[in-house]
This record gives structure tokens, C-alpha cells and sequence, in this order.
């Protein structure tokens, strides 16, 4: 059993049709859409001064970090998604002030956000330092260390094209900026700091001499929160708002983001009348009309995308239909803050279509689909064979017809696999990476094209000191939560066998029952009802994630007495027996 990426998978966490923009768009010229390349100048590697006492950093990593300089110190607020980006920052703003650092605030749970915190802090973490969050932001950091965690973790890399090379034929930008500084070619660190301090909807505190106020304001993430600096009139709306169309839903996989909830914080932030701007994401505006007016304009390209698409799902369209009937009007469309380099309409439409009314469309056609092999070998048979639609795939390479030449070859692929249709399939993919202007969907086709042609390979990122701490941070019955999702069902088809763990570091107590292909996990009072289990461990929780990333042995954590077992040596073949029914996809 490996659990070597049971943190690591995060970290790319933390952090669709193509839209007719891409569809229509004239063939490629070279390798990157111009529009994409135009947008890398906002991430152009800068600290701006906003206003009196308020920095922000650009370019360093995915993340804008942002400095708030008081008479008595200053305050970061998110701080980039490792510790190397997080210390890069650090020294720019060391240039401005030498003040000591009073308190961290993270906007929201992803690793772009808070895995860079210890970064800032060289010389050793102060004790008592303050971190302020939302009362959620902990568990949501916990939460796809274990269930999801490997889907999430591959369809991530794909996203932010971690395993791409920069440049033309790679990552051009991120979108919301330069490049994910984690995992893949970046390396990075995780240095979570975790928070400390944290409130349900309103908290009013006084940092480093400075007033703040921290408003709870879901949007991209239901633990967001806005910083507004009242005697300044500076908002920093987390990622509320950047210079791009808003992820209302991204490709890597998420929870569904209520878009009208987003609509709604951008109107308490409306309220306040600021005059500065700081998102955690692309630039800085000032002006109070300008930032009225640009607050106006995101939230009703939200609310435009909601409520038409409503409108049209209330007609009795399906998400094949909503995506051509949605479409922004033209003072939205022709925006420069609504461009999609980050989300697109018609994925957001297909969002709203399914958090209303779930995966099916509306057409009974869908209730019990063709196998994607069985309506492979019916389109091929009913196009003349293998041969001729192997033809019709090149024809429409030829022809620039990308988007058909992919499902063509599709087709063919789900009935047998061909190098060729993989190289034609690949050779489309990466038509429509370099007509895009959205790098999601654009490392998406790269990294895909890669992986068909056997250049690319998307694997769990290996064991590293920094992802076997972070492990430790989670709590156990988070990292044990992971078990169940990873039991190999066939193996445990005749299995009946109850473990209990006894943690003596946190007192707590765990029991995992494997019988018949399901484990089932419980706690504390719920093990009462139990009878005598088959196995018992009591050792530590630093011992048991070790054992389950691997990073020391079984023989090793029993030989030292790190990790026993009731009936010593015994129970050995038994416990090892039970281990292996766990494998990580």
C-alpha cells in the first residue's frame, strides 16, 4: 500500500465544451493565441505601492501576496503557495520596510494562498503569531487530502501544466497568474502555517496598529473572505475578482460554487464604496468610480450567467443547448476584466445546469448510454470501418476541423487502440491548445497530447519531508478517512476483520471494519457496541501516517515499539494481511 501522495495531491488542489470563441477562432498563428500572450504582461515580477501602507506583489507565483504596513508592523495578507515564492516575496518587501511581521490572513483555503507561510518568516515563526481565516478555511485545507485526492491531484496537474515547459509551447501563464509555484517543474515547498484565529461571518480587529475588517463573502470557495481597511477605504477581495472571466466552475473538479452567492459578496463589497481595489489575483485599481463600476460589471456578468442560464433550463434546454443560448452581451463580453483566461460561460453554464438539476440532461437518450467501446464500434461501422474513419480523422486534421478530428478519433481509440489515431488526436489536441486563450483548457489539450503520445506521464509527486509534515498536520481521522475510498473490493469480497487504533499522543480512538468489500470507519462512543476486534494498535499518529506513506516500515515501527500490537507478535501476518487490502489509485 502507498500513501505517498496523500498531501502532495493537494497541493495542486488547493489550490467542458470549448467556448465559440475558440471554436471560430482563426487557425493558429505559431504556437500561442495572442490575446493569452498580451495578458502575461500583468504578471510582469513587481511590488506595487497602492496606497499609503498597502504593497502588493505580482508575478512571483500564483497568488498576489499583499503587505499592510502599520505604525506597530505590518501584516501579510496571503502568502503565495511555497516557501520558496513566499521568501522571494519576503525580500521585495524587505525593501520597502523592516518592520516585524504581527499577523498573517488568509482570503481562502487554497494552496496558492497559505502553503507559502512559513516563507516569511527566515529567522524562525514567532510564537503566538496570529493567523486569521475563516472558521471553515482548516477543514477545507483537510478536505481532499483523502477521498478525491488522486482524481483531483491528475485533472490539477493537467489544469495548471505542471508537467509543460514554459514558453510558447507550454505554459504561457496561468491565467491569474504567471504559473502554479508547486509541484511539476516549480518544485516548491509547502510551509503551512496553520490559522488560529478565525470567525463565523464579521470580525473586527486592530493589526499592527491597523483596523481591519474580515467579512465572510463565499464566492470562488465557501470559506472566502474579504479585507477591508476602513480608514483607508482599500478592499482586498481575495478571489472575488481578478482580471479574468471568473472560475465559476473550474476542469480540475470542485464542489459546486454558487453563483449567485458570488453575485451577492460582490454587493457587500459594493457597499463599502472603496477606493482601492487589491484582488489576490492580477492587478490593483484605484478610483472609486472606476472600482464601483468595475464591482458592478463583474457581478452582473455572474448574475447575467445565472439567471439566463435559468431561463433557459426553465424552457427545457440542456446544457448542450444552454452553452449556445448563454452568451454575455457585448458591454460584458468586450470587457477586459471578463475575458476568459481563467473561466469560461459555457463551463459555468454546464455548472448551474448540474447544481440545479444534476447530470441528466433531460433527454431519455442519456438514461442508459452506449459504453464509450460499443459507441465507438457503432460510429465506425456506420462510417465505413476502421479504415475509412481513420481517413475522416486526417480529412478533418487537414481541414483544421480539430474539435471533430478529436472525437472521431475518440471513437476509434475506444475500440482499439491505434498509434496513429493517438498521433492524430494528440495533433488536434494541440490545434486547439494554441488557438486558445484560456490556459486552463489550453495545458488541458498540451498535457493530454502529451500523455497520447507517451512524452508526459501525470504521476503522484514522490515523498518529501515538507509533504510528510503537512500529512501530520491533518487530522487522523482525516488521513484515516482515506482508507475506505482505497480498499480493493475484490480482494476484501470474504473479509471480515475489525482493527481498533489507540492514538496515545491525542487519546482518540479509531476502528476500521473491513467486511465484504466496505470499510467502514468509527470513533470514540461508536466502538462501544463493538465486540472484541481482531486486531488492536496503539502507537502514535506521526507513527501511523509513516506507516501509510510509507516513509518508515511496518517491521521497523514494531521492532522499535514506536507501534504494538495486543497479541505482539502474533497478530503480525494479520495486520500486514489488512494493510495490503488498502492500494492507492
Amino acid at each position: 500500500m502507498s500513501y505517498r501522495s496523500l498531501c502532495l495531491g493537494l497541493l495542486l488542489v488547493m489550490l467542458a465544451a470549448c467556448s465559440d470563441s475558440v471554436k471560430n477562432a482563426p487557425p493558429a498563428q505559431g504556437q500561442v493565441n495572442p490575446a493569452l500572450e498580451r495578458h502575461s504582461e500583468v504578471f510582469d515580477k513587481r511590488v506595487e505601492k497602492v496606497t499609503d501602507g498597502v504593497y502588493v506583489a505580482i508575478g512571483y507565483a500564483l497568488a498576489n501576496s499583499i503587505m499592510l504596513e502599520g505604525d506597530e508592523g505590518l501584516v501579510i495578507v496571503d502568502v503565495t503557495e511555497s516557501a520558496e515564492s513566499a521568501r522571494e516575496v519576503y525580500q521585495a518587501f524587505r525593501q520597502i520596510s523592516d518592520k516585524p511581521i504581527r499577523a498573517l490572513i488568509y482570503t481562502h483555503n487554497h494552496a496558492d494562498h497559505v502553503f507559502g507561510g512559513g516563507g516569511f518568516f527566515p529567522e524562525g515563526i514567532p510564537e503566538n503569531l496570529p493567523i486569521y481565516a475563516h472558521d471553515t478555511t482548516n477543514y477545507y485545507i483537510n478536505r481532499f487530502a483523502n477521498i478525491i485526492r488522486p482524481a483531483i491531484a491528475t485533472r490539477s496537474a493537467r489544469m495548471f501544466g505542471t508537467e509543460l515547459p514554459g514558453g510558447p509551447d507550454g505554459v504561457v501563464n496561468a491565467g491569474i497568474g504567471p504559473y502554479l509555484a508547486q509541484g511539476g517543474h516549480s518544485g516548491g515547498t509547502i510551509a503551512l502555517l496553520r490559522p488560529n484565529v478565525t470567525f463565523a461571518e464579521r470580525l473586527s480587529v486592530t493589526l499592527a496598529g491597523i483596523k481591519v475588517e474580515l467579512i465572510h463573502a463565499p464566492g470562488e470557495t465557501n470559506d472566502q473572505l474579504f479585507v477591508w481597511l476602513p480608514e483607508k477605504r482599500v478592499l482586498l477581495p481575495g478571489d472575488n475578482i481578478y482580471k479574468a472571466f471568473p472560475n465559476l466552475y473550474t476542469i480540475r473538479g470542485t464542489l459546486y460554487r454558487d453563483v449567485l452567492q458570488w453575485a451577492y459578496s460582490l454587493d457587500k463589497m459594493m457597499a463599502l464604496k472603496p477606493l482601492h481595489l487589491v484582488p489576490s489575483h492580477t492587478l490593483p485599481v484605484s478610483g472609486e468610480q472606476q472600482v464601483a463600476e468595475l464591482l458592478r460589471d463583474y457581478r452582473d456578468a455572474i448574475q447575467f450567467v445565472h439567471d439566463q442560464s435559468i431561463r433557459g433550463i426553465n424552457r427545457g434546454m440542456g446544457p448542450d443547448e444552454l452553452v449556445q443560448f448563454v452568451t454575455l452581451p457585448p458591454h460584458l463580453k468586450n470587457h477586459p476584466w471578463l475575458q476568459e483566461h481563467y473561466g469560461r460561460v459555457a463551463w459555468s453554464v454546464r455548472n448551474i445546469f448540474n447544481g440545479y438539476l444534476g447530470w441528466f440532461g433531460g433527454d431519455a437518450v442519456a438514461l442508459s448510454p452506449l459504453s464509450p467501446a460499443q459507441r465507438g464500434a457503432e460510429m465506425v461501422a456506420a462510417m465505413g470501418g476502421l479504415e475509412r474513419v481513420s481517413e475522416l480523422v486526417e480529412e478533418a486534421v487537414a481541414d483544421q476541423r480539430y474539435q471533430w478530428a478529436a472525437e472521431l478519433a475518440s471513437h476509434v481509440l475506444a475500440l482499439k487502440d491505434s498509434k496513429q489515431m493517438r498521433a492524430m488526436k494528440a495533433e488536434a489536441y494541440r490545434a486547439l491548445a494554441y488557438r486558445s486563450e484560456n490556459p486552463n483548457d489550453r495545458h488541458f489539450y498540451l498535457t493530454q497530447a502529451g500523455e497520447l503520445l507517451g512524452e508526459i506521464e501525470v504521476l503522484p509527486p514522490a515523498l518529501k519531508a515538507d509533504s510528510l509534515a503537512f500529512a501530520k498536520s491533518l487530522p487522523i481521522g482525516d488521513v484515516l478517512a482515506s482508507l475506505p475510498v482505497n480498499l480493493d473490493a475484490q480482494e476484501s469480497q470474504n473479509k471480515d476483520t475489525r482493527v481498533v487504533f489507540d492514538f496515545t499522543d491525542t487519546g482518540e480512538r479509531f476502528g476500521v471494519h473491513v467486511r465484504r468489500g466496505v470499510a467502514v470507519i468509527s470513533e470514540g462512543t461508536e466502538l462501544a457496541s463493538w465486540a472484541q476486534p481482531d486486531i488492536a494498535v496503539t502507537t502514535t499518529t506521526d507513527v501511523m501516517v509513516d506507516v501509510l506513506m510509507q516513509a518508515r516500515g511496518v517491521p521497523g515501527v514494531l521492532a522499535s515499539g514506536d507501534l504494538k500490537l495486543a497479541n505482539g507478535v502474533i497478530d503480525v501476518p494479520a495486520f500486514a494481511s489488512f494493510l495490503l487490502l488498502f492500494k492507492r489509485e
